[in-house]
């Protein structure tokens, strides 16, 4: 647990910094939300010529102090890098952007290497994928394209989306999930994601997406995309089509409140998809054609403080359900949660977090290992509590605790509780 320690002093001295150092800031690159702010006006002058630039640090350590199967801590990241180009300033095509984006992940799973393992040192545990993962922003060793993509807007009410897409971008969204750390909620409800008939950051698939506004209340979001994208090549240059059918999904969303100044909303979203590939079937070891999945999400803002938009309690939910228990992992996934923004006087920007997680894990995800053959996995419950302070120039921290029951739907393994230091800075 030294480099967990160690890396905790780093990050508060980092924070620190953030605080007492002052730097100028342009209108739209306020040293409040970028560490380098606007680059001595710089970055201003590219936005006016359309050019974008993005560069975002995110780590995560984490260490197990309680349950599992070995007390440890470990560390990763991701370095976002993107670029955002308005083609109609820079070349004249109408109404048109461009976007790039490249991942660099490094760092060890604490879930898979020390609470429930893939495969222990000594050989006596294979239980496989560890699904709702402590650590969210978990991903190998990789480094990758991402997004590559164009969207084009037809008036105010429409818009396409066309390239290489990641799908969680366009479904099963919202802002106040990855206030939390554990892959369960943050990104997207991690149930829609196993067997992988839908992709998730850092991954992409070649697709067209369209998103229609009826007014201040309805919006339609539908999408068409390459089922094969975990076929292709890891570093995302891979454009292969057809290797494993296609992945359909739709969403109506139904906003009460939009938000416009950012916050909490008022949101009920009611999701589909289907995808026409090949999944291994737990139960028979064949392989099954298609898989489904049903999501209901919504956001409220319970109530506003006086004089804010952004400020006040929320409340936020999901159930995404998956048709075929023989091939999805996760049938069904429950998921709560509160946040609150600006509770602490002086601190307006700061959101407190508690969210928990019901999984239900299929009873054909068997284990694999002669040791544990026949086990079944149980329901799994994930309660996460969250405070992400918001430091200034573009820096975040934010200390997570993680008790979870059944771990990865194992009793093999007691009850477990994590804690992490989610760390991110946008330069």
């Amino acid at each position: 647990m030294k480099i967990f320690r160690c890396l905790c002093r780093v990050i508060v001295i980092v924070s620190f910094c953030s605080i007492t150092f002052e730097a100028g800031a342009g209108e739209l690159y306020s040293s409040q939300d970028y560490i380098a702010g606007d680059w001595g006006g710089y970055r201003t002058k590219l936005h006016d010529a359309g050019v974008q630039v993005g560069l975002s640090y995110t780590a995560e350590p984490a260490v197990l102090i309680a349950g599992g199967y070995e007390y440890e801590d470990t560390y990763l990241h991701n370095i976002n890098i993107e670029v955002r180009l308005d083609l109609q300033n820079l070349i004249h095509v109408p109404n048109t952007t461009f976007l790039a984006k490249y991942s660099s992940r490094s760092g060890d799973n604490l879930s898979e290497e020390y609470v429930v393992p893939g495969l222990a040192e000594d050989g006596r545990y294979v239980y496989g994928e560890y699904f709702n993962k402590s650590q969210e922003a978990f991903g190998g060793q990789t480094t990758k394209l991402v997004n590559f993509q164009l969207t084009t807007t037809l008036g105010d009410n429409w818009s396409i989306d066309y390239g290489r897409l990641v799908m969680n971008d366009l479904f099963l969204r919202s802002d106040l999930y990855c206030n939390f750390m554990n892959n369960a909620i943050c990104g997207s409800p991690k149930g829609v994601f196993t067997p992988y008939a839908l992709n998730a950051y850092p991954d992409a698939t070649a697709g067209i997406h369209t998103a229609i506004k009826a007014g201040d209340m309805v919006e339609l979001r539908l999408g068409v995309f390459d089922g094969g994208w975990m076929e292709q090549e890891s570093n995302g240059w891979d454009w292969s089509l057809g290797e494993n059918g296609a992945a359909v999904a739709g969403e109506l969303q139904l906003y009460f409140d939009r938000a416009a100044a950012g916050g909490a909303q008022k949101v009920i979203k009611l999701g589909a998809s289907h995808h026409t590939g090949d999944f291994a079937n737990m139960k028979t070891g064949e392989v099954t054609d298609g898989q489904n999945s049903v999501w209901l999400l919504a956001d409220w803002m319970l109530f506003r403080e006086e004089g804010s938009m952004t400020q006040g309690l929320a409340v936020f939910g999901s159930i995404v359900a998956n048709s075929d228990d023989e091939i999805s992992a996760l049938p069904m996934t429950y998921t709560l949660g509160f946040m609150y923004e600006g509770l602490i006087p002086s601190r307006d920007r700061d959101r407190l977090g508690m969210m928990i997680t019901y999984a239900e894990h299929s009873e054909y995800n068997t284990y694999t290992h002669d040791f544990v053959s026949g086990k079944e996995r149980e329901a799994e419950t994930i309660l996460e509590i969250t405070y992400n302070l918001v430091l200034g120039y573009g820096v975040q921290l934010m200390p997570s605790m993680q008790f979870i029951t059944n771990p990865n739907g194992s009793e093999d393994f007691s009850d477990v509780t994590v804690f992490g230091l989610k760390f991110n800075v946008n330069l």
